[in-house]
């Protein structure tokens, strides 16, 4: 494992600066240590966001686990309080090409962020605290659980609300941790309504069968 060094961002760099910014560089492939370093200060929040923006994409079954996994770690990290990103050195070199980065990150995802940013700013600090982090962590944490759950479209909804928390952090914005909540509660509720269904169809079908028997 390593502590990436968080370094103070630009001046008066925005989140979307950001993120396009990591669409270029002399290197073809972007790695999650550079990803790190672009968002400075701001990585545990920026990070949270990035990873679940880029898990809403269509991938093959399996492949939210793949976004999940980080946001779990970092999410016990900001619960914890950590003062660094602590991530394995493998999960750091982990890299994909600039062009498909800036393919999934343009566009209409930069355009959403952009917009956010100009409604979101700091408030309700009481929400945003220390004391607000270590909830807000472990929040991120259960929701990234949800999201590697093979549950029928149960990945949308934890990933979106993961987004509104990671936002928040970065962002330091009460109203945004408070929608993030209400988003958990929603996820919450379709989980058990969902698992409910599936344990009465796997009834149905067992009685059907003993029936037969």
């Amino acid at each position: 494992m390593t502590s990436v060094s968080i370094m103070p961002p630009e001046a008066r760099r925005t989140l979307a600066e950001v993120i396009e910014s990591l669409g270029h560089g002399d290197e073809p492939q972007l790695s999650l240590a550079e990803v790190v370093e672009g968002f400075g200060e701001r990585a545990f929040g920026a990070l949270i966001l990035v990873l679940a923006l880029m898990s809403l994409f269509p991938w093959p079954p399996g492949g939210k686990a793949v976004f999940s996994a980080p946001i779990m770690l970092l999410s016990l990290e900001l619960a914890i309080q950590r003062q660094t990103v602590w991530l394995p050195r493998w999960l750091l070199r982990i890299s994909v090409s600039r062009a498909a980065y800036r393919k999934a990150s343009g566009g209409r995802v930069l355009k959403s962020i952009r917009a956010i940013e100009a409604l979101s700013r700091p408030r309700l600090p009481v929400l945003t605290g220390e004391t607000a982090d270590v909830i807000t962590g472990a929040i991120c944490f259960v929701l990234a659980i949800m999201l590697a759950l093979p549950v029928p479209f149960g990945d949308m909804l934890p990933a979106f609300t993961i987004a509104i928390f990671g936002l928040a952090i970065t962002q330091r914005d009460g109203l945004a941790v408070l929608i993030g909540g209400i988003g958990t509660v929603v996820c919450g509720i379709y989980i058990v309504l969902v698992w409910s269904a599936v344990v009465a169809i796997v009834s149905g079908i067992l009685n059907w069968l003993q029936n037969l028997i």
